[in-house]
């Protein structure tokens, strides 16, 4: 019986040059990236729009606005692997979140080789994150998630928010993280607009009897066991 395709995963590129981007497009599998080539980080894909399972930060031309990228990257996506070339100091570069670092002047065969490695990184870590939290499920790669046996249906907002709950499952994360990882670059969502996505969440998760979505006090949210009071 024949294996099914493998979902390409979304591979961001960020201030690489044209010819950079292409050789990394070339040495990642065929057919199993997709490959976003941005000049800058401010016009990149939002995480409401874009699912990002790798993140490449190209910082030849300037380190320091690099560094900072690769912070702004890992504040934006908590979970997603950070590979960084091209830098004039790695151990800079690993202190703001990247997970590789390549220095510069290391030949193009090296750069490429760290950023396939990554790529395999990233997609042994979402193949195996079809895990489950009490009695809910969820197929990352796929972006599928099933409740007490059911699959329910997100939308991409609502798939954000449930996304970093659960990878963060039983820990709370901050409204801060929360707002940045749903909206970011959109711009600060309206005062309420967490707590309704929340709700939204709350009510397509009504199913389950092992899992809830519990409000932080003065903290944030977190995806938590159900308990009999809470039933």
């Amino acid at each position: 019986m024949p294996s099914e395709p493998l979902i390409p995963l979304t591979v961001l590129v960020v201030g690489a040059s044209d010819a950079r981007c292409a050789e990394i497009l070339a040495a990642l599998p065929s057919g199993e990236a997709d490959v976003l080539c941005y000049p800058d980080f401010d016009i990149a894909p939002t995480p409401a729009r874009e699912f990002i399972d790798l993140c490449v930060v190209d910082t030849t031309a300037d380190h320091r606005v690099g560094v900072e990228v690769v912070r702004r990257a890992r504040r934006r996506w908590p979970t997603v692997g950070i590979c960084c070339i091209g830098s004039t100091d790695v151990v800079e570069a690993l202190a703001a979140g990247a997970d590789d670092a390549v220095p510069l002047g290391a030949p193009d065969t090296i750069v490429i080789a760290q950023v396939a490695a990554a790529f395999r990184r990233a997609r042994m870590a979402s193949a195996q994150l079809r895990i489950a939290f009490g009695d809910v499920v969820y197929d990352r790669e796929a972006r599928r998630v099933w409740c007490a046996g059911d699959e329910i249906t997100l939308t991409p907002r609502e798939l954000r928010l449930f996304d970093i709950l659960f990878l963060r499952a039983g820990a709370p994360v901050s409204i801060n993280t929360l707002q940045d990882y749903v909206w970011n670059d959109e711009g600060p969502p309206e005062s309420n607009a967490l707590a309704v996505y929340v709700s939204y969440l709350r009510r397509k998760l009504r199913g389950s009897r092992q899992a809830m979505v519990e409000t932080m006090r003065g903290i944030g949210y977190r995806l938590a066991p159900k308990t009999d009071q809470s039933q």
